[in-house]
């Protein structure tokens, strides 16, 4: 780290921390769960969103943006993802660029790079005595970072060999990640175009440079805090540090996915027996009764995966379904037999689960139980268990801020606060959604087979 930087750093945290208790602001909002949210919008457009965890092992950093795949121009696919890496990695004002190896040693609590469809974010978790570096490295980053064409070169190498191992490596996330573009029709050509990003091979540093000023600037971010703040004027310090940089205009709110049914068979090298995926389009979000379909499928996709058993290599799990990362796509994986060549066994070890769960008696005490333990990702307080992990590893902070800033930047707050309630409130039994789970037109069944 540079001397200049150090010294800015050393005024930050003696800031910091000669605060004696913590601030509470107009907006702050106490929770009976004992942590405290906030929330406020500054000039230049940055949304914040923060909730203090009293005793929490750390502090988790997310700063998102709407600049996701769905926001790429026509043939720049990967264009996202190389500009999330040079946000993250370049050097900017006197904050000297990193590498992804060098990370697990400067935020040794954690740290991740996610690109989605709608939303990049940026999360680092941080010891309080870390926490106004990140702060200050972060807003910096947020000021512009420097590229040059030996960025972008290296940038790229990286994000086309992470799409290759996605999509053409272990046989497990090939069913994950291509699932996904099968649904959005993508054929196998387009795939394979897609993983070498040809339309970005000739940018360089200044082609870049005002795609990341357009996309990556506080009127198109939320910044999210999740931890200890004991003793923190957040709001003073955001102001201080964020406060100044200047705003633009917001990306659209407007990414829509339109998904279609489909049955794929693929040869895959080095698998010794067939795996596959029923990938199912879900309703949209905005459903009035979506909550009752989340709150469904929590109950519904757990006891399937029971009933088929315990994963087995390549895959790592019978049942995947994220709210915040792909809403409109769950992913089931059924047992096949180790020479099944027929997707269609796929949807129909699907149907013959979902007709005995269909059967099934499930009681209103296992659904409200099942509410209690997952509201807090829906913005929720949370639970004593969860807040009992958070004060022995800060890990899950993580997610916390992650839902605090893509909240903010998708929907926005008052959504998500109608959303919970009707989470809350709805009373449909957990098999309302099983004929359109079943319904072939929802559903994409990928089987990957030995390859002879």
């Amino acid at each position: 780290m540079f001397p200049s930087c150090r010294r800015r750093l050393a005024l930050l945290a003696a800031t910091i921390l000669a605060t004696s208790a913590l601030v509470r602001s107009a907006g702050a909002a106490p929770r009976a769960d004992s942590t405290v949210a906030d929330a406020w919008r500054l000039e230049n457009g940055l949304e914040v969103r923060t909730l203090h965890v009293p005793r929490a092992a750390g502090v988790s950093v997310t700063l998102a943006f709407r600049a996701g795949s769905d926001y790429e121009p026509a043939r720049q696919e990967g264009l996202s993802e190389l500009l999330a890496e040079l946000q993250f990695t370049c050097a900017a004002g006197d904050v000297p660029e990193r590498t992804r190896e060098e990370m697990a040693s400067l935020r040794p609590l954690g740290w991740e790079v996610r690109p989605g469809s709608r939303l990049v974010r940026f999360t680092e978790i941080a010891t309080r005595a870390q926490l106004p570096g990140v702060l200050q490295q972060t807003a910096a980053r947020l000021a512009g970072v420097r590229v040059t064409d030996a960025d972008v070169k290296s940038a790229l190498t990286r994000v086309r060999r992470d799409a290759g191992a996605r999509l053409f490596g272990g046989a497990g996330d090939a069913l994950y990640w291509r699932s996904s573009l099968l649904a959005r029709g993508l054929s196998d050509d387009q795939i394979l175009r897609r993983a070498g990003f040809p339309g970005l091979e000739k940018l360089t540093g200044r082609d870049v440079t005002p795609l990341l000023s357009r996309w990556y600037q506080p009127g198109n971010a939320s910044l999210a805090l999740a931890g200890d703040l004991k003793g923190v004027d957040v709001r003073a310090i955001v102001q201080s540090l964020f406060g100044r940089l200047p705003g633009g205009t917001a990306m659209p709110d407007t990414v829509r996915l339109a998904l279609r049914g489909s049955k794929h068979v693929v040869p895959w090298k080095e698998l010794r027996a067939s795996a596959g995926v029923v990938a199912i389009a879900a309703p949209a979000l905005t459903d009035s009764l979506h909550p009752g379909f989340y709150l469904g499928l929590l109950v519904t996709g757990p006891a399937v995966a029971n009933a088929w058993g315990p994963p087995q290599a390549p895959l790592a799990s019978r049942f995947q379904y994220s709210i915040f990362d792909e809403p409109e796509l769950i992913r089931l994986y059924p047992p096949v037999r180790a020479d099944a060549t027929d997707p269609d066994l796929l949807a129909g070890a699907l149907f013959e689960q979902l007709h005995v769960m269909g059967a099934r008696m499930v009681q209103a005490s296992l659904m409200d139980q099942m509410r209690r333990s997952v509201r807090w990702l829906l913005g929720g307080e949370l639970t004593p268990e969860v807040l009992a992990e958070f004060r022995r590893a800060p890990g899950g902070l993580g997610t916390v801020s992650n839902g605090l800033a893509t909240r903010a930047l998708w929907m926005g707050d008052a959504f998500w606060t109608d959303y919970l309630h009707r989470f809350d409130t709805l009373r449909i039994g957990h098999s309302y959604y099983y004929e359109w789970l079943s319904d072939q037109a929802h559903q994409t069944l990928l089987l990957l087979r030995p390859a002879r």
